[in-house]
């Protein structure tokens, strides 16, 4: 069954059938927002209320994701501005990196553009156990990248946040929830090792999805804590049992 990223809840415009990985320039350019106007865009996701719209456009360098809250209330494009000004840091912080889209840059004050990964949603893949070691393998590859860098994604718990590319890689997609500190500064000393928990519960949780191996004594132990802890967060979703 082929997926494409963040469609299951979207109208998809997108062709049938799988096509050939983004060609790559060697540098991208973000749209403007009258080439927008006038472009062919297909529905990748259609946010909520207060959620941004995704579309994909391809104006002769590649497909790119255009992230946009353009077209919703004036509070949330409000809200908006100061997302889409944050998510572009988190991608110039991080520069190039394997595993993460390219960041082709931002659009306006509503709106920022980067690759689009032709690929399939690894949390979803029929056969995602057949060689889940070796997927958990590029994940984990991809996350130490991110930590080095001094950023913690937060949102890797995501099933729409990972992709498998036809070439075999892993990419971790969505930066809007990401925090970072500059390496060996006095925040990434104090703070880091706090927020990087996150996302090794995360990790727990693919390796759940991606293999039948039960937890270590170790492992166990360690989500307890993080459970305890991210309890006590006011701001914590409600979850059903079991997740």
């Amino acid at each position: 069954m082929e997926l494409l990223p963040l469609t299951r809840s979207s109208p998809p415009t997108l062709p049938p059938g799988r096509t050939a990985h983004n060609p790559r320039p060697e540098r991208l350019r973000a749209p403007r927002r009258e080439e927008l106007d006038g472009a062919d865009l297909r529905w990748l996701k259609k946010g909520g209320p207060t959620k941004a719209d995704l579309k994909i456009v391809d104006l002769g360098q590649g497909r790119l994701v255009v992230k946009d809250f353009s077209a919703k209330a004036a509070w949330v494009r409000w809200i908006g501005r100061l997302q889409i000004a944050r998510e572009c840091r988190a991608y110039r912080w991080l520069g190039p990196m394997a595993g993460i889209p390219r960041f082709a840059g931002r659009v306006d004050a509503h709106a920022l553009a980067m690759e689009w990964i032709d690929g399939e949603l690894l949390a979803f893949l029929p056969e995602r156990r057949l060689d889940g070691v070796a997927m958990r393998g590029k994940l984990r590859e991809v996350v130490d990248r991110l930590h080095d860098a001094g950023l913690v994604h937060l949102d890797l718990r995501g099933k729409d946040n990972v992709v498998l590319a036809p070439d075999g890689g892993v990419y971790v997609l969505d930066l809007a929830a990401a925090v970072w500190f500059r390496p060996g500064s006095w925040p990434h000393r104090l703070c880091f090792r706090w927020f990087v928990r996150t996302d090794e519960a995360a990790m727990l949780k693919w390796k759940r999805i991606l293999s039948s191996d039960p937890y270590t004594d170790e492992e166990q132990a360690f989500l307890r804590r993080y459970r305890f802890w991210r309890a006590l967060w006011i701001f914590n979703p409600k979850r059903p049992p079991g997740e």
